[in-house]
């Protein structure tokens, strides 16, 4: 990880001497220069000279010109000697373990919150608090209370109502429980098919085409080059483009097999084939009568088809 580097000294002005060189640094260097050559001039034996001499000399230097991590030899060696001499102690005592379970918290806590207010409000934020207050909108509380009476009656009598009901029910339980009972005679296993109620559903009447189909003349963007595609254009009775109706196409048995809605120039297509067969198209827009075409699908590429308004 990179280091930040240490702010400049602002603060005071350093005398520089040579470059970025302080007097400081000046001094550190020099220092162990003369320390080197004093301890050169002295009578010691070279084994010992000669190795204290490159230890000030390089140290001074070193002191002076290099630092480590952003800081400067002379930190780091103030630090060892302190770290040395007042080195960190650790103290043991043996004390008797709590038993946690013969310790009333409860009590602790009333001997400390008793006496004490539990909130201290001055006598001006007082004065605010009451004025606001009295600043509020009083409410009409006669008007509430009769509305409570009111809904105090309609819950009892809805109450008589509900044990009303609860009381019906009763003999349509013996009803049930008679049924329930397993008959022994042969003939409950008659067909029940004939016992189904008659839905009498009829169906509803098919349509049939009021119109005759027109192929061509409309203008599509892509006109459709796969069989049993179908595609066309709505307009009005003056020939006016008909957006968002609803285009229905229904089989031969009158169920629909495709439902389209026309875009803003009135043009429609379908997305995949249909099966050969006859289809009635059927076309539904608020404020338009259309009238209902036929078609007949045989395998061959279609024709756009024209659906004009009555």
């Amino acid at each position: 990880m990179e280091q930040h580097p240490i702010p400049q000294q602002i603060s005071s002005y350093e005398f520089k001497l040579v470059g970025d060189m302080t007097l400081k640094q000046f001094g550190k260097a020099a220092g162990g220069v003369v320390i080197a050559v004093l301890i050169n001039s002295s009578k010691l034996i070279f084994l010992i000279k000669y190795p204290l001499m490159a230890l000030f000399g390089l140290g001074g230097i070193m002191m002076a010109f290099v630092p480590f991590q952003d800081r400067p030899l002379e930190t780091w060696l103030l630090a060892f000697i302190k770290s040395i001499y007042s080195p960190t102690f650790y103290l043991w005592k043996k004390v008797k373990d709590k038993n946690w379970l013969d310790i009333d918290m409860t009590k602790k806590g009333l001997e400390e919150y008793e006496g004490k207010d539990d909130l201290e409000v001055s006598a001006k934020d007082e004065e605010k608090v009451n004025e606001f207050i009295g600043s509020l909108p009083k409410l009409a509380f006669g008007n509430k209370t009769k509305d409570v009476e009111l809904s105090v009656e309609d819950y009892k009598t809805e109450e008589k109502k509900q044990e009303k009901i609860t009381e019906k029910p009763q003999p349509d339980k013996q009803i049930v429980e008679k049924e329930a009972q397993p008959k022994s005679s042969p003939s409950s296993k008659e067909n029940w098919r004939d016992k189904k109620t008659d839905l009498n559903l009829k169906r509803a009447d098919k349509l049939e085409a009021t119109g005759d189909v027109v192929f061509g003349g409309v203008p599509m963007p892509v006109t459709p080059k796969i069989a049993n595609v179908l595609s066309g254009m709505v307009t009005g009775k003056d020939g006016q483009i008909v957006e968002e109706a609803i285009v229905e196409v229904q089989d031969g048995k009158g169920n629909p097999v495709r439902v389209f809605r026309t875009n803003s120039l009135g043009q429609f297509k379908s997305a995949n084939q249909l099966a050969n067969g006859k289809y009635l198209i059927i076309t539904e827009k608020e404020g338009y009568e259309f009238y209902r075409v036929e078609i007949e699908l045989r395998g061959e590429i279609l024709e756009p088809v024209k659906i004009q308004a009555k």
